[in-house]
């Protein structure tokens, strides 16, 4: 009877370890991926949707990545375990800013590290993480070393942020590496609502909204998924959480070639007894398969609720949705059980 049990629990332990999805992760950054714990929000998150997600992080207060690349740091001996899947490297939050640590600090650092973490971790992303601009902007003005170096004087928020997306895409295109764009998600999410407060009272850290936002951002490129439906605790209400989840969705999936994300030929299958969904992202068309002779109404919605396209299937038909970039819902109703089903896809 003992050995029944042992081997009842070793047969549900495998096959687990095979529904899951791992992914190994490595953050080099500060304070502005520490405060609210942004990889244990990420953690929270793939757990939710049976996925491993296995970090660890180096992130002192005010670290630039040239600090990275000193032994003392420990970045340097995480990057040798040659484990990860990814690298998260983010720069001090006011150095991108400043021309002339731009191009004499952020972009040898960067390209030091990304040279680091290939050489040990040859199958890894490198991803930069675009921080974000002061709340209300204005000159930065810094000293890393070199004597002290000043910004232009940034007139707000959005004027900041377009010196932020620019130093983190260059470096982004000069190493083959992916960009997550979490600053852009903070310029859409305010210009949307101007009251939403994603800066913490130093009008420079990261709410914990703030840091929600960025963990949808950050759920998406690892997992090219949707982060629309996915887990938020109890210090976000549901409102606030779907169009956080939205604007990193839009934000993302809508630019892939500006953050360097590449999307592979990935076939997505959604299946039950009684049909068959096959989803190429990268196409117009959606195939839909009634199985068991069973009659279907099929109805394609946009994100907004708009209806797409409507079609009865009995047996196995293609749908098209024009103007293909967004998340869509598929709902199925079986006409004779009147059962209705949704599913969601992603068009690039």
């Amino acid at each position: 009877m003992k050995k029944i049990l042992l081997l009842t629990i070793a047969i549900l332990l495998f096959k687990t370890s095979f529904s899951q999805e791992e992914i190994k992760v490595l953050f080099l950054g500060n304070s502005y991926t520490y405060v609210n714990d942004l990889p244990k929000m990420i953690e929270n998150i793939a757990q939710s949707e049976n996925k491993v997600f296995y970090h660890e992080s180096v992130t002192p207060g005010g670290c630039t990545l040239f600090l990275h690349l000193d032994e003392k740091q420990g970045s340097l001996s995480k990057i040798r375990k040659g484990i990860w899947d990814y690298v998260i490297l983010q720069e001090q939050s006011q150095l991108p800013s400043i021309d002339y640590y731009r191009h004499n600090a952020m972009k040898l650092a960067y390209k030091s590290l990304y040279d680091s973490i290939m050489h040990y971790n040859p199958n890894a992303k490198v991803v930069g993480y675009m921080t974000w601009g002061r709340l209300h902007g204005g000159q930065q003005c810094v000293n890393f070393g070199d004597g002290v170096y000043c910004s232009a004087d940034f007139v707000d928020f959005n004027h900041m942020q377009d010196t932020l997306t620019v130093a983190y895409c260059e470096n982004a295109y000069a190493t083959n590496s992916y960009v997550a764009p979490v600053g852009e998600a903070w310029r859409s999410a305010l210009a949307q609502d101007s009251n939403l407060a994603l800066h913490s009272s130093d009008q420079s850290h990261p709410s914990y909204e703030g840091s929600y936002l960025a963990a949808c951002v950050f759920y998406s490129i690892f997992w090219n998924k949707t982060p629309i439906g996915i887990y938020h605790d109890k210090l976000i209400n549901d409102t606030d959480a779907e169009f956080l989840q939205t604007i990193a969705n839009d934000v993302v999936f809508n630019n892939l070639e500006k953050w360097n994300l590449k999307t592979e030929n990935i076939i997505e299958k959604f299946e039950n007894k009684n049909y068959k969904i096959t989803n190429n992202p990268n196409d117009d068309n959606v195939i839909i398969e009634s199985k068991n002779e069973s009659s279907l109404n099929v109805k394609i919605f946009n994100i907004n609720g708009v209806l797409i396209n409507e079609k009865d299937i009995n047996g196995c038909d293609n749908m098209e949705i024009n103007n293909t970039k967004g998340v869509y819902i598929v709902q199925i109703t079986e006409l004779d059980s009147k059962l209705k089903i949704s599913e969601k896809i992603i068009k690039y």
